[in-house]
């Protein structure tokens, strides 16, 4: 079975971890990293997911981790059920 997570040389093991949860979901085509910006600021993040947004191929999805933000994509057709499922594992604060 060919991967559905693209991951970038430097991502950290706790975000790949979660991705790959992600791509395992029903209704989930492929997920990609995009960009990685250094996280500023003290305190550790609400949520896994900070931001879920629809887009015309999926998702568009925040990423919170210790030291970096991450843009990351979700190519799915069914974008409702699978905000649903990131809600329901608590991945995200809404």
């Amino acid at each position: 079975m060919a991967r559905k997570t693209h991951h970038k040389h430097s991502s950290t093991k706790g975000y790949r971890r979660l991705l790959d949860s992600l791509a395992e979901l029903d209704g989930v085509h492929r997920v990609a990293t995009g960009r990685v910006k250094p996280r500023m600021g003290s305190g550790r993040p609400v949520a896994p997911i900070s931001k879920v947004r629809p887009v015309e191929s999926g998702l568009s999805i925040t990423i919170n981790t210790d030291g970096a933000i991450v843009d990351a994509y979700v190519v799915t057709d069914r974008p409702d059920e699978v905000a649903e499922a990131m809600r329901e594992r608590g991945w995200t604060s809404s």
